[in-house]
């Protein structure tokens, strides 16, 4: 649906997407860790060092909470009391020497330990400097309190394992922030690299970005594009906000429209839309078809052509040439003796043009139909066509052997008048009665290579280089119209066909096809 589209910003809107997708993964990537501006200067730093950076500043800072605890106890009376008060301090630091610990040879990011130590130390410092000034301002005021140094350092150990839920919290930034970076990169790499036009639209069917493929098949520059609706490029009569409406509710469209450009000019676009990739964007991608739909009308009314020739040849032709080979065998009986060799020649001619108007009825039948290719023997092709040479020329000598491995090729059921054509191509057009045709299969891993080879006078070398130059096109008076199906057939394989001298004398032909489990 033509109202899926979007153009782009150009420059003019911030980002080369403006408020696209694009724009609001980078507006998300921009929001880095509270601690980006340290870890920038610790990345040139090695990361062994970091991790002993890192790491023994937290398990310094917890033994130094476990150890004030002890000398406490070492140097004072033990009881209920201060063991009760020395707990918190002393799980703390066994928690923040733990911590450290897993800093240095366990955590996932590299920069982990540093941001660490950084929170630790500065959370330690700042509550305990928060707790001086408390207990000043009490001071002032002549209060008393009880043991200042334990409630300062309290305070200072609380912040300290506050300070490392911090640095937790940080580095998730900071992981978040580097995976929506390298999405931004792959989105905006593709976004403005692909071939395909693609678009992004706001929920009012308003443009808000475009890749440089969609400025070009909407014919304007993307500053110029952004901000401008889809009925603008509609074709008139197109009921486009009822489109719009059910694209929204269905979710995501597929299909073909006509886009008029800015120029005038209407182009055929497939197009494949998603609604709310972000809310209230929605995305499509774009691709010019117009050249594709063209060719596909023409190739219709070149069916219909073909279908028209294949009536013509059925109804007209062939009706025809039975007429005249009903009249031979009528006048065989009453024609004299010496000229009964006239009405033979008369009758193979025309069954000769019954054979050929059929095998052009079969092309026309295939071309107009799109017949599949299919695994086929090519053994059992072989073995028929050189059958068939046998029976209607008995005099010649035909050798072959069939290959052990019986390849299969990708082809049809006309594979058989390839090489039906090429054996008869040699013995019409050489004495059947001193003509040897040798039939040689080969092959490798890929094609099968057919080679018909005979003695005769063979093919004078500027001819051989044209026989299969201009495919069934042949406008010449000289090569056969068999070898132009042949050159039809194998070429419609996927095959390729040559035509060579052969020694000492004759021609050879080489038909190359794909195998079947290539």
């Amino acid at each position: 649906m033509s109202g899926t589209h979007g153009g782009s910003d150009d420059g003019g809107v911030g980002s080369p997407v403006g408020n696209g997708l694009v724009g609001l993964l980078t507006d998300s990537a921009r929001t880095a860790g509270l601690t980006g501006w340290l870890a920038s200067r610790f990345e040139a730093v090695p990361v062994v060092w970091r991790r002993r950076l890192g790491g023994g500043t937290v398990a310094g800072v917890g033994l130094l909470l476990i150890g004030v605890p002890v000398v406490h106890a070492v140097q004072h009376s033990v009881s209920v009391e201060g063991v009760l008060g020395d707990l918190l301090p002393l799980g703390f630091g066994v928690l923040l020497l733990l911590a450290g610990a897993w800093l240095r040879w366990g955590a996932d990011d590299d920069m982990a330990p540093v941001v660490a130590a950084f929170w630790v130390v500065s959370s330690l410092l700042v509550s305990g400097a928060v707790s001086l000034y408390v207990l000043g301002l009490h001071a002032a005021h002549g209060h008393v309190v009880e043991s200042p140094s334990f409630l300062v350092f309290d305070i200072a150990a609380t912040g300290a394992v506050a300070g490392l839920l911090i640095s937790r919290y940080d580095v998730r930034a900071r992981t978040r922030h580097r995976r929506l970076s390298e999405q931004e990169r792959q989105f905006r790499a593709v976004f403005e690299g692909t071939l395909d036009a693609l678009v992004i639209t706001d929920d009012r069917g308003r443009y808000v970005a475009a890749n440089p493929a969609a400025a070009d098949l909407f014919g304007l520059p993307r500053s110029e594009l952004v901000g401008r609706r889809i009925e603008e490029f509609a074709p008139e009569g197109t009921d486009v906000e009822a489109q719009w409406t059910a694209f929204l509710e269905e979710g995501g469209q597929r299909g073909e429209f006509e886009l008029v450009r800015a120029d005038g000019e209407t182009r055929t676009v497939a197009y494949a839309a998603t609604s709310n990739v972000l809310p209230g964007r929605h995305l499509s991608a774009l691709r010019d078809v117009t050249e594709r739909t063209e060719h596909q009308r023409e190739l219709d009314a070149e069916r219909a052509r073909i279908e028209f020739l294949n009536r013509l040849l059925r109804h007209n032709v062939l009706n025809g040439m039975n007429l005249v080979l009903a009249k031979l065998d009528a006048l065989a009986a009453a024609v004299p003796e010496e000229r009964r060799g006239d009405v033979d020649v008369a009758r193979h001619r025309s069954e000769e043009i019954v054979d050929l108007v059929q095998t052009a009825r079969r092309l026309s039948t295939d071309v107009a139909g799109g017949t599949a290719e299919r695994r086929v023997d090519l053994t059992d092709v072989l073995s028929d066509a050189v059958a068939d040479l046998r029976e209607s020329y008995p005099e010649a000598t035909v050798e072959f052997t069939p290959p052990t491995a019986d390849p299969q090729v990708l082809a049809d059921d006309m594979l058989g008048t390839v090489f039906d054509h090429l054996l008869t191509n040699a013995a019409e057009h050489n004495d059947p009665a001193s003509l040897r045709v040798t039939v040689g299969v080969e092959c490798d891993a890929e094609t099968v290579t057919v080679s018909v080879a005979d003695d005769g006078v063979g093919i004078p070398a500027d001819r051989r280089e044209q026989l299969f130059d201009d495919g069934f096109g042949h406008d010449r008076d000289w090569g056969g119209f068999g070898l132009s199906i042949v050159d039809v057939l194998v070429d419609r394989y996927g095959g390729h066909v040559r035509a060579a001298a052969n020694e000492p004398s004759g021609v050879v032909f080489h038909v190359e096809l794909p195998r079947a489990d290539a």
